[in-house]
């Protein structure tokens, strides 16, 4: 069984140094999720896409300021064939300079050699899973809107599942003896259902839990972001069906688990911390604060320094919590228990913004709980 395993880079100590990077390979994707935070396959100017030379030259700043959690995000597939030898030459650099990369995956492309080569390096996988019965999961990858119907996946993601677990991924003993992790290898999701539940997770999102927790995988599950596709996605659950449904999974993984932990409207487990530690690079360049901060820009690495941007202004105002509105007067923001996630509770999050009003602007949620 885990214990409240989270993703790597998340839970950290602020030093007020950079600690964690993320960034994209190209966004190349052959599934359809309308809930896509990049609009991954959708938009790519290949006149600007990162080459290897960017990778490595960014990855040895980033070893020089002390960054060890790498992380390689879903806005494209890392290993369809067009991606997979640049991502496979990243991870033996990064073994090299004794970096851990946390992957996303859809899983789709893990054969038993590729599972044998990534065990060998220092990563752990992240691969989707809206749902464990494939139909269902087909469902969540396919859009109808666009034409993009998927059969077949489902059925490929759960052999990968049972290929990494059968090549130790979720092997706690030699995960905590190599990594000291208590596993490397996680269900990603977020909660989801329409609004009349045609297409939903929210009572198997239960049993992916479950199922998590006895094959110690993690459980990294959150809400839609409502970025790209995710902006106009029809899968975001309404405030009581979201709240009612947390309660449920924070009493199950209590009383059956034994692990604790508040409900809030982002990471289900755990408090997003990467405001005071964390980078973002997409797959052009450009530097943001985080996933969720895409309209604040800190440079592109082709003319700006990972520790230029991480002195900027507007990193400042992030990383020293310089934030008015709603989420400002929660007690929960007061105590450190939420952080205000900048891509689901802030309002006018530009580089503009920051610089013209000094604080990020925010809007609150449903777990508002008035300050003392």
């Amino acid at each position: 069984m885990s214990t409240k395993s989270v993703q790597h880079g998340l839970e950290r100590r602020n030093t007020g140094k950079i600690q964690s990077l993320w960034l994209e390979f190209w966004g190349y994707c052959n599934l359809g999720c309308p809930y896509c935070y990049a609009c991954g396959g959708e938009h790519l100017d290949k006149a600007k896409l990162l080459k290897w030379e960017d990778y490595e030259r960014v990855l040895l700043e980033a070893k020089s300021l002390g960054i060890d959690s790498i992380g390689i995000p879903g806005a494209g597939e890392p290993f369809l064939p067009i991606n997979k030898q640049m991502v496979m030459r990243f991870l033996h650099r990064c073994k090299e300079l004794r970096m851990f990369v946390t992957l996303f995956t859809t899983g789709e492309f893990i054969t038993d050699e590729l599972a044998s080569e990534l065990y060998n390096l220092p990563v752990e996988i992240m691969l989707k899973c809206n749902s464990l019965t494939p139909e269902v999961q087909d469902r969540f990858v396919s859009d109808p809107k666009r034409n993009i119907i998927i059969s077949g996946y489902g059925e490929k993601r759960n052999r990968a599942i049972m290929i990494l677990t059968d090549h130790g991924f979720n092997n706690n003993r030699a995960c905590m003896f190599h990594y000291g992790r208590p596993s490397r290898m996680a269900l990603v999701t977020s909660i989801m259902t329409t609004e009349h539940g045609e297409l939903s997770n929210l009572e198997e999102i239960v049993e992916i839990l479950r199922f998590c927790r006895r094959h110690n995988i993690i459980f990294d599950c959150d809400t839609i972001l409502k970025q790209g596709r995710g902006a106009s996605c029809e899968l975001c659950t309404g405030d009581r069906e979201l709240k009612a449904k947390l309660l449920e999974l924070q009493k199950i993984d209590q009383e059956e688990f034994g692990n604790s932990w508040q409900i809030g409207p982002g990471y289900v487990g755990t408090v997003c911390d990467r405001y005071m530690h964390h980078l973002y690079m997409n797959q052009e360049g450009e530097l943001r604060p985080c996933i969720g901060a895409m309209g604040v820009n800190l440079g592109n690495i082709k003319t700006t320094t990972l520790k230029d941007a991480w002195e900027s202004k507007e990193m400042q105002m992030i990383r020293n919590r310089q934030y008015g509105g709603k989420c400002a007067e929660c007690q929960d923001f007061v105590t450190g228990k939420c952080n205000s996630c900048l891509g689901r509770h802030t309002k006018n999050l530009t580089s503009a913004n920051l610089l013209k009003t000094g604080q990020v602007e925010t809007i609150g949620c449903w777990n508002f709980q008035q300050k003392q």
